[in-house]
């Protein structure tokens, strides 16, 4: 889960319930200090309900988000480009037949893979302007 603070009125209950989910008492502490400057911090917590330990944080001022890997759709995204497979492995730095292989089903991406396709189906303005280091540095999105 990602985890973010607004006013958390009681911070000490804030860790209780981080350690009653699975974290040491050290642990909810140093994530506790972190949402109290400011950060977003991703923890992995325990719960039987999650909507529960989401209602339970959100009471104590804190949101809590799951994060979940994208499956991407990598044909789909290249032709979204109306791009080639030599054309979308060139444009976005993957091996060609790395292309070949994910669209015809022999592989499939790995985690990072399936994370980058997605910021490249989302962004792909700011991809470009990393690959190709022109343009305005990428904005930071919440």
């Amino acid at each position: 889960m990602l985890l973010r603070a607004g006013d958390m009125p009681r911070p000490v209950d804030v860790a209780r319930v981080l350690e009653k989910h699975g974290l040491s008492l050290r642990k909810a502490h140093e994530i506790l200090n972190r949402l109290a400057g400011g950060e977003g911090v991703a923890v992995e917590l325990q719960a039987a309900s999650e909507k529960k330990l989401r209602t339970e944080l959100t009471n104590l001022g804190v949101t809590a988000r799951r994060i979940s890997l994208p499956d991407a759709d990598v044909k789909r995204i290249r032709e979204q480009f109306g791009l080639s497979q030599a054309e979308f492995a060139i444009r976005f730095g993957f091996e060609m037949d790395t292309v070949q292989n994910w669209e015809q089903g022999r592989n499939r991406p790995d985690q990072a893979a399936q994370l980058l396709l997605k910021v490249i189906e989302t962004y792909p303005e700011d991809v470009e302007a990393v690959l190709t280091g022109e343009g305005a540095a990428p904005t930071k999105r919440r």
